[in-house]
């Protein structure tokens, strides 16, 4: 059965493109930048949802053009920002953040107080943890006690790595959660993949729920687990950290339907939408 698809879900890091983390700059990965003009041609509305919490979505849209990949405005999702808006649609007012700006920014949007990590903090409704390479101790200390006195964590990733034109980086959320639950024996929950909150904030940009969904990314684990969750289409590349036996080696409810080299020549693909004559 062709699966109909409204909107199509890119990954980022290791799908789209990859990032030069000293450099601060992305370069598109192959077949990327046609995939998306072949998504609007098809009347496919695009977003791109990064695992990634190095920077607030705002930041993406210049570095990603320079690339050659254009997204519309408002449509890059990062994990911090699903947490941010779920957090405070939740009540939490004053959340200590152990990130960087990727994690504040979106906080902050959201209407939140953003609480630094240090002893001196005071009370605090909760804890977000991110990407962020300044850290010490003191701060690590700070968000655990902050957990002792009751304060839930929450972070956007966990995910232990990502791609990278480098290889796979450190995700450095993920141990600094590991760390934290260690140390106070309380989950971290996540809001980002492979969790769908995200994928409901798509439906509210786009009108298209999951099942008319396109999910495309390189991690078995994360977006392709997301979109299986949530019933959408889903299609795997393997341009960033998992080869085609890493996404067959998965349960085969939560494999992606379709497994690609890379993004080249996605409109010829028997699911994608027809275009118009």
């Amino acid at each position: 059965m062709t699966p109909t698809i409204r909107t199509a879900v890119f990954d980022i890091d290791g799908t789209l493109a990859l990032m030069n983390k000293e450099a601060g700059t992305f370069t598109a990965l192959p077949g990327a930048v046609d995939a998306l003009s072949a998504c609007r041609a098809a009347g496919i509305k695009v977003v791109a949802y990064t695992n990634g919490t190095f920077f607030p979505p705002a930041h993406y849209y210049p570095l990603l053009a320079d690339a050659g990949i254009v997204i519309d405005a408002g449509h890059v999702l990062t994990p911090a920002a699903v947490a941010a808006q779920a957090l405070a649609r939740m009540g939490y007012r004053r959340i200590m953040v152990m990130g960087g700006d990727g994690t504040r920014a979106p906080a902050r949007d959201a209407g939140i107080e953003v609480v630094e990590p240090t002893p001196d903090a005071g009370p605090v409704d909760a804890v977000l943890l991110g990407y962020t390479r300044d850290f010490g101790a003191t701060a690590l200390e700070a968000v655990v006690q902050a957990v002792w006195d009751g304060a839930p964590p929450f972070a956007g990733s966990v995910a232990p790595y990502f791609a990278s034109s480098k290889g796979r980086m450190l995700g450095i959320s993920g141990a600094i959660a590991a760390a934290l639950e260690n140390a106070t024996d309380t989950k971290v929950t996540v809001f980002g993949k492979p969790e769908t909150a995200g994928l409901q904030i798509v439906t509210d940009l786009t009108g298209a729920r999951p099942s008319d969904m396109a999910v495309i990314g390189d991690d078995p684990t994360l977006e392709i687990r997301m979109g299986r969750k949530a019933g959408a289409f889903c299609v795997g590349v393997t341009t960033g950290i998992a080869d085609r036996d890493a996404f067959n080696g998965v349960p085969e409810d939560m494999r992606a339907h379709v497994v690609l080299d890379d993004l080249t020549g996605l409109a010829a693909q028997p699911w994608f939408p027809k275009l118009p004559e």
